[in-house]
């Protein structure tokens, strides 16, 4: 039997991540990236804490462009 390593999720540094993203003004480019992408762009987190992330910048892209399209 193999034994599989369970990943922490470490929330706090997931949005610490993110929030210097939106404070840089960088959200927009980076929700063209894939999980694999922030992977490599932010090489502290790990699997689970890249996909963590990779949702929340879509969620937010999201938002975002839902606001453009009511503010037209």
């Amino acid at each position: 039997m193999i034994k599989v390593k369970r990943q922490r999720v470490r929330k706090k540094e997931v949005e610490k991540v993110f929030n210097s993203m939106k404070k840089n003004d960088l959200l927009e480019d980076r929700s063209e990236y894939d999980q694999e992408d922030l992977k490599l762009a932010y090489p502290n987190l790990n699997e689970k804490e890249a996909k963590l992330l990779y949702l929340k910048i879509q969620k937010y892209s999201k938002v975002q462009g839902k606001k453009k399209i009511a503010s037209n």
